[in-house]
């Protein structure tokens, strides 16, 4: 079971959360080794009316390794390439939170991921770091520094039966008859 860190406002001490249908009771000693992880997988979407092919995709990147970590993009980041999102960024990031395949949320500020790169790439030295993209971007953002740190970029097949621009168009089309 992969579980994040949190901190405890109240106490400042670092916490996990143990679903109670895991098995693990009050007393059991549970180990937490960090340096276990040997693969991060990173993903990065705007989760903008999430359908089948945002989940399949995120299905796919956490088979590829030890640690799944998803970039929601915020509104400024998305409104810098594609227009306002309709859903804001706190309601993207807590159906993308709540998946099972996906270990951790990160906010993402802006299209290209290398920052958040970055910063996993410093926590987990040791790690090698896979980005995952769909299939329908050429050049995938942050490409060049996985290069550069000697890690993989995986372009899965997208899926192209739905997404957001035919579900958009679809509920055009729907109400405007």
């Amino acid at each position: 079971m992969k579980k994040v860190v949190w901190e405890n406002k109240s106490n400042g001490q670092l916490c996990i959360t143990i679903p109670k249908n895991s098995g693990i009771k009050p007393g059991d000693i549970v180990n937490i080794e960090k340096e276990k992880i040997k693969t991060i997988v990173y993903t990065f979407v705007t989760g903008d009316l999430f359908h089948y092919g945002h989940l399949r995709l995120l299905q796919s990147a956490n088979n590829l390794g030890d640690f799944h970590i998803c970039g929601v993009l915020t509104n400024e980041a998305i409104e810098s390439y594609k227009g306002e999102p309709i859903a804001d960024y706190k309601e993207r990031e807590a159906i993308i939170s709540s998946l099972q395949c996906v270990d951790m949320v990160m906010t993402q500020d802006e299209r290209d991921p290398t920052e958040n790169l970055k910063k996993i790439h410093n926590s987990f030295k040791n790690a090698k770091i896979i980005l995952v993209h769909g299939s329908d971007w050429e050049k995938v953002p942050g490409s060049d520094y996985i290069k550069q740190i000697n890690g993989e970029i995986v372009k899965p097949q997208f899926y192209d039966k739905l997404s957001t621009e035919k579900i958009v168009n679809k509920i055009y089309k729907i109400y405007k008859k």
